[in-house]
């Protein structure tokens, strides 16, 4: 038998047959699978619940109280009689947010005079601060826009010019790319592939410092070792890369063949990188740990959760040679942007880039190992 078909049953025992091996390979990813997108399958946090305080009592503050709450991002689920009961509940955490509208409010804009509104979100919860001050500012300017407009009206000044006074310019949102504007479509596709990542390092690694020396030349070695770990992950990257996507209401413009042809080389490079961290630490043990304290560097490093505007140029080039990088960019370009093959060319060449640069590192390092075991025995 040839050392490339040798070295190709040899790895697939490894990754299959060792149950620690295959827990993380096979277990952990449909796990992963399952319990991480849950939380964002609402796309949208909606309904965040928020206190009203009204000391005005009027007409006009109920108005905009109606209004507010018939946003969707905010609910005003509690009435507070002031302030120190409404912050009560925000410390109990029963709402995120405080909506204070002073004694007065309806007077003032009778008036023609500023009213202001006093808004009060948990700024600790990022998301929900956000949601909280959108859901309120939208109503109050549109409510503040048609008071304002009415004034103008009722001075004599005709309809479309005290529209066209008041709000000169119509803002038509459009989300490019993420119809939903959600935090799904932007999330999971870079979190599938950082799962695909992790879980291939981490049980390639493992494999390989059980695995016992292989015969015939290095390089037939690592050719049978890449191609049984084409053939385990062959069924596995159409599911996390076409059909968990679609399962979860995911975009996907792009033609499956290009994200296919995308897969192929960030897996032997996903492979290839975790073969040099086996060959650099040895114990299983130590390679365990190594890889998991990557894990959160490789997270943010991969330009999503961190923007790569804002990531140190020393770091950003750190970020290259992770495989999960170039690959987060080419499937979002592909399955949100309907990128083709020749569009996301540099892509491709970057990641081939990244094999033959691991391949060759892999090899130089066993290398010096096997030197170094012949040179022990002699």
């Amino acid at each position: 038998m040839s050392a490339l078909a040798i070295a190709f049953r040899a790895e697939l025992a490894a990754v299959l047959g060792d149950r620690q091996v295959r827990m993380i390979v096979l277990l952990a990813l449909v796990i992963y699978a399952v319990i991480y997108p849950l939380p964002y399958r609402a796309e949208l946090l909606r309904d965040v619940q928020v206190v009203l305080v009204d000391q005005d009592g009027s007409t006009a503050s109920a108005d905009l109280a109606r209004r507010v709450n018939a946003s969707e991002a905010v609910a005003l689920t509690h009435h507070a009689s002031d302030m120190a009961e409404a912050t009560r509940l925000v410390h109990e955490r029963r709402a995120y947010g405080v909506m204070l509208i002073p004694d007065g409010f309806e007077r003032a804009l009778l008036r023609g005079d500023q009213s202001p509104v006093a808004l009060y979100a948990d700024a600790s919860y990022f998301l929900m601060y956000q949601r909280v001050m959108q859901g309120a500012a939208v109503p109050l300017r549109q409510m503040g826009a048609e008071i304002e407009a009415g004034r103008l009206i009722a001075q004599g000044t005709p309809r479309a010019v005290a529209a066209a006074q008041v709000s000169p310019a119509d803002q038509i949102e459009v989300p490019l790319f993420n119809p939903a504007a959600g935090y799904a479509t932007y999330v999971l596709p870079a979190a599938f592939v950082l799962i695909l990542q992790q879980t291939m390092l981490m049980g390639l690694a493992l494999a390989a410092t059980r695995r016992g020396p292989l015969p015939g030349h290095p390089v037939w070695q690592l050719m049978g070792r890449a191609g049984a770990w084409l053939a385990i992950w062959a069924g596995l990257l159409p599911v996390y890369l076409i059909v968990l996507p679609v399962l979860y209401g995911l975009p996907i413009l792009g033609n499956p063949g290009a994200l296919m042809m995308l897969g192929l080389p960030f897996l032997l490079a996903t492979g290839l990188l975790a073969q040099l961290v086996a060959a650099l630490f040895r114990r299983g043990e130590v390679v365990q740990v190594v890889l998991l304290a990557l894990g959160l560097p490789f997270f943010f490093l991969s330009g999503f959760a961190w923007p790569v505007e804002a990531i140190p140029a020393h770091l950003n080039a750190v970020a290259q040679a992770i495989p999960s990088t170039p690959a987060i960019d080419g499937l979002v370009r592909v399955t949100q942007m309907g990128a083709t093959l020749p569009e996301i060319a540099q892509i491709l060449w970057h990641l081939w880039a990244l094999t033959a640069v691991l391949g060759g590192a892999v090899l130089i390092v066993e290398a010096l190992r096997t030197r170094e075991r012949s040179l022990r025995q002699a």
